[in-house]
């Protein structure tokens, strides 16, 4: 009896041992997130004015042109990610079925390849908007932004490439 009260000791205790552990990982993974690592934050828009004014050298004036430009742009771009959604959805629903054509895989694919295009147009056509209302002095310095903000864009998804092809 007594090897049993003993046996059982050493397994509470173990259990208690790993249920602290787990609590403080938790609360580790929770409350000491990194920071992200690219400059450009999705929910600081203001960021993108700040280094137009500082870094390009846009006046008063310039920045409220942009600001135009910058709302009629997601404003056009708004339906695109709600159609980007659902075609991804459909998709990757595919999935739930048992024998899908080669044709539908093909057909949705497309589609969410035309959906893409449509948006790396608009963007480029936005782009160009916002370049014409540099001086000819800030056009070099909008090229090299635009350069750094398109790396950051397909460094996401290079690194995700990367990444799985590691794994």
């Amino acid at each position: 009896m007594k090897e049993t009260f003993a046996r059982n000791k050493v397994l509470s205790l173990l259990v208690l041992v790993l249920l602290l552990t787990n609590i403080l990982m938790l609360v580790f993974f929770v409350w000491m997130k990194p920071e992200p690592k690219h400059a450009f934050k999705r929910d600081s828009r203001g960021d993108v004015m700040q280094v137009l004014e500082k870094e390009v050298g846009f006046s008063p004036a310039q920045m409220d042109q942009y600001k135009k430009l910058k709302d009629q742009h997601w404003d056009r771009m708004k339906p695109y990610f709600g159609e980007m959604r659902t075609a991804r959805n459909n998709f990757y629903n595919l999935l739930n079925q048992a024998s899908v054509p080669d044709s539908t895989v093909q057909r949705l694919a497309d589609s969410i390849a035309a959906k893409q295009k449509q948006m790396d147009l608009q963007t480029f056509r936005h782009f160009e908007q916002v370049k014409a209302i540099c001086t000819p002095e800030q056009q070099p310095r909008f090229d090299s932004l635009v350069q750094q903000v398109i790396k950051k864009m397909g460094g996401r998804r290079s690194q995700a490439k990367e990444d799985s092809v590691k794994h």
